[in-house]
């Protein structure tokens, strides 16, 4: 059975999802790290701001693209094609700007960020997580047709 091209079987799905979710890792890391900071010094305040645009740029391309990977997944296990990406969304790109509209809101801009930051990335992380395993863990409709079973490891 040919499936159709806006599904996403189970190892396909798997070849899209390990390298954006470990190119937001190595996102997380840079930014963790240091190496943005330690570009002030050496080219001025223009290249940290071209620098840090560019680098929220590729996050959101790659936060995008596994949007359009979970949408095309959930469509081939059979569940409304939005839910996915639209807690994707929600939780990788809402959540920071709540934050930063309420920091702005309340004028208590630098010690909110930093209080509220490491919270809402751990949440939406965990979420965004959560949603890939779930949807790389469940078989698509064709491995369904096929009856094709789960391995059932613990028994």
């Amino acid at each position: 059975m040919k499936k159709p091209r806006k599904w996403l079987d189970r190892p396909s799905f798997w070849k899209w999802a390990i390298p954006l979710v470990l190119g937001l890792v190595a996102l997380a890391i840079l930014n963790v790290s240091g190496a943005v900071r330690s570009v002030r010094l050496v080219g001025g305040v223009n290249a940290l701001v071209i620098l840090v645009s560019a680098m929220a740029l590729v996050r959101l391309v790659l936060i995008v693209l596994l949007a359009i990977v979970l949408a095309r997944r959930f469509r081939d296990v059979g569940w409304a094609a939005w839910i996915g990406p639209t807690i994707l969304l929600v939780t990788m790109v809402g959540l920071p700007f709540l934050v930063v509209g309420y920091t702005t809101a309340t004028a208590t801009y630098d010690s909110d960020i930093l209080r509220w930051t490491p919270v809402v990335n751990w949440i939406s992380d965990s979420v965004s997580l959560v949603l890939v395993i779930v949807a790389g863990s469940m078989p698509g409709k064709a491995a369904r047709a096929q009856n094709i079973e789960v391995a059932h490891v613990f028994e």
